[in-house]
């Protein structure tokens, strides 16, 4: 494995962190966060968005002045590792002003974003 595929693994969200092959996108789903403006909270526990994410269609759905959560599902063709990518942002006007995102391979997590 060359030292360049294990840098890009670093940098890019679907290259696989185990084998440093690119994966692929097998579903993203957009949901509505019960935070609001001005009481953002940086939170990295898997089960906390498995109770709370709210399934919407469109960003226009998402009430205004709370959180929103793009999520992405990533599969790796080469080992099957499933992980989960969470972006976390506050929509303002036609932009997305991002607070944080997280790569996560919590089973449960992965199990409630392939069935939402």
């Amino acid at each position: 494995m060359s030292f360049f595929r294990k840098v890009k693994a670093i940098f890019h969200d679907d290259w696989c962190q185990s084998c440093t092959s690119p994966m692929n996108l097998t579903k993203k789903q957009l949901y509505a966060l019960p935070m609001m403006v001005g009481h953002y909270e940086s939170i990295d526990d898997p089960n906390y968005y498995v109770q709370n994410l709210i399934k919407v269609q469109k960003k226009s759905d998402i009430p205004t002045g709370c959180y929103a959560c793009g999520t992405y599902l990533y599969h790796c063709p080469k080992c099957n590792k499933t992980v989960a990518k969470l972006t976390i942002f506050l929509p303002v006007r036609d932009q997305e002003q991002i607070e944080e995102s997280h790569l996560m391979d919590n089973t449960e997590l992965i199990n409630f974003l392939k069935n939402a």
